[in-house]
């Protein structure tokens, strides 16, 4: 524009229209000005790093970075799990990097609703929510009877568990009391039935056991079946239960002095026993949370090492998108061609500001990212993207949707959150959603049992859901409806990948191994961190996984 304006003004053509032209010209650098100074990520050729570019536009950050001449703590392991001796055996690299002698990965996912494929689904197995699923759209009347329902078939299943261990004790002892008589086994199904069933006419009948309501008044001791309720704001009364019956609404507030050790959680479904003697206030004696659990049998159908390298959102730093973290990651997996790379979202947050400044719509610059990402790691490396409720190609719903591009990958697939995928055997479950965090939070307790992360994840496991907090925090979009029909988790997977903000974790726990790799990026130490998983062959189904399953938590 300088220079029109120059040439105008050699040829002599004076007036307004030049006038104007050097206003709109004085303008529009004052403009340029006053907006933030960014510059065009210019990367630098190298095949084994993504080129993030031209479509990232990033300001120049201002988070002091790592000397490039002090230590690189980067490849450092801070977190290992497996045999001490497997572990000397494993190679972190695929046993063919090239790709050329590899097997194919056998990766069972389930359909999404929509699709045409009825052979899966005349076969009755899971489905993916699709685009016809409507979400947020549950009445608190539809939520209600849901989680009614969830009680009542939580109960059950826990009243099944007691009657079923109440009979195995009562065998046990009449069997040894008998000492081996004809009759033993009826005269323990007549103590059974005298022991647990009673004459109770105030009391449902739930698989065996005698359920009262939690507001019937008894000074004996009886069983009460419902959901648990904290109120934050409260103090002597701030422990509560609502009764199984959703027809009437019954509500009683818990006392747990009386117990020496206990822990719960809001919205966990429980059969407590205890006394009530005025009808307002349950003393519990005992709680009864377990279900029974279908836990993993080792993958014996693996025949060769399985290579993973999982890694979760945020993959670039707070104030730049330059994705270099992501970056280093993607030059790990092209040169250590790992079978399958486990990337979970958002890849571009809700509560970025810079991705307002971007210079195409973020549709499009996400698809750049995935076909960098695509084009990074080898053909045989297949690429597993879980969505998040927070990602800006996300509705903003938990369970959430899987995303969508343009492109075709042969080796990409698209996962919504939370889902399970089986890859040669080995069941995999997956949530972005900081579920343990969020329990932990939520938790309360007096002299709890056990270590934390594990009794949390058996919270997950015997709730059989992957998110069984119930009211969430305000940060989690929960549609009740589509958690019920896509959020369950009716058995132990052999994996479960959960990350999340606290400090990453390896964890076996009912024999399903329980990863926390951390993020990436870390935003607050500026360090990151992934996972890297190798599942060798099992000796026998009923081998435990720490002999067969090494995994480290490296530094980014």
């Amino acid at each position: 524009m300088d220079e029109i304006y120059q040439q105008m003004k050699l040829n002599g053509k004076h007036g307004k229209y030049l006038t104007m032209l050097q206003a709109y010209i004085i303008s529009y650098k004052d403009n340029i000005a006053k907006k933030p100074v960014s510059r065009l990520h210019a990367q630098t050729p190298d095949r084994n790093k993504a080129q993030f570019s031209p479509a990232s536009y990033s300001p120049i950050s201002s988070t002091k970075k790592l000397d490039p001449d002090g230590p690189n703590n980067s490849g450092n392991v801070v977190y290992t799990f497996g045999n001490a001796q497997l572990l000397k055996q494993t190679s972190w690299s695929s046993s063919s990097v090239d790709g050329q002698s590899r097997s194919t990965l056998q990766i069972e996912i389930p359909l999404f609703r929509g699709e045409q494929q009825p052979k899966a689904e005349d076969d009755g197995g899971p489905v993916f929510m699709g685009d016809d699923c409507k979400y947020m759209f549950d009445s608190s009347y539809d939520r209600v009877l849901i989680l009614g329902d969830q009680i009542y078939e939580g109960g059950r299943e826990i009243c099944n568990r007691l009657a079923e261990a109440k009979r195995q004790e009562v065998l046990s002892q009449t069997q040894t009391a008998a000492d081996g008589e004809s009759g033993a086994t009826e005269v323990a199904a007549d103590t059974e039935k005298e022991l647990i069933l009673m004459d109770d006419r105030e009391a449902s009948m739930i698989e065996r056991v005698a359920i009262h309501h939690v507001d019937y008044p008894s000074t004996d001791v009886i069983n009460v079946m419902g959901r648990i309720v904290v109120h934050p704001e409260r103090k002597d009364d701030r422990l509560a239960i609502v009764d199984f019956d959703e027809m009437t609404l019954r509500y009683t507030k818990l006392d747990f002095n009386r117990m020496k050790t206990w822990s719960i959680y809001p919205g966990q479904t429980v059969v407590l026993e205890g006394v009530n003697p005025r009808g307002n206030a349950f003393e519990v004696r005992k709680i009864h949370s377990e279900r029974k659990l279908e836990l993993p049998s080792a993958p014996v159908s693996l025949t060769k090492e399985l290579n993973l390298v999982i890694a979760s959102a945020p993959f670039t730093d707070k104030d730049d998108l330059l994705y270099e973290k992501l970056s280093d990651l993607l030059a790990y997996c092209s040169n250590n061609c790992p079978d399958v790379l486990v990337l979970t979202g958002p890849f571009g947050s809700s509560n970025s500001t810079l991705l307002t400044s971007i210079a195409e719509p973020f549709e499009e610059y996400f698809e750049k990212i995935i076909t960098n990402i695509m084009n990074s790691v080898s053909p045989s490396t297949e690429v597993l993207v879980v969505a998040n409720h927070d990602d800006i190609m996300s509705m903003f719903v938990y369970p959430s949707f899987p995303y969508k591009i343009s492109k075709y990958f042969k080796n990409l697939h698209f996962l919504p959150d939370p889902c399970v995928v089986s890859i040669n055997g080995v069941e995999i479950g997956v949530t972005t959603v900081d579920i343990i965090k969020d329990l932990a939070e939520a938790e309360v307790s007096g002299n709890p049992f056990g270590e934390k992360i594990k009794r949390l994840f058996n919270y997950v496991f015997h709730s059989k859901t992957f998110y069984p907090l119930n009211p969430p925090p305000e940060s989690v979009p929960l549609d009740v409806d589509l958690l019920n029909e896509f959020g369950r988790l009716s058995k132990v997977p052999n994996m479960m990948i959960c990350p999340g903000d606290m400090k990453c974790y390896v964890r076996d726990v009912n024999g399903c191994i329980c990863i926390n790799p951390g993020r990436l990026s870390d935003h607050d130490s500026g360090e990151g961190t992934f996972a890297r998983v190798v599942i060798h062959p099992p000796e026998s189904a009923t081998a435990v996984p720490f002999n067969y399953v090494v995994c480290q938590v490296v530094k980014s």
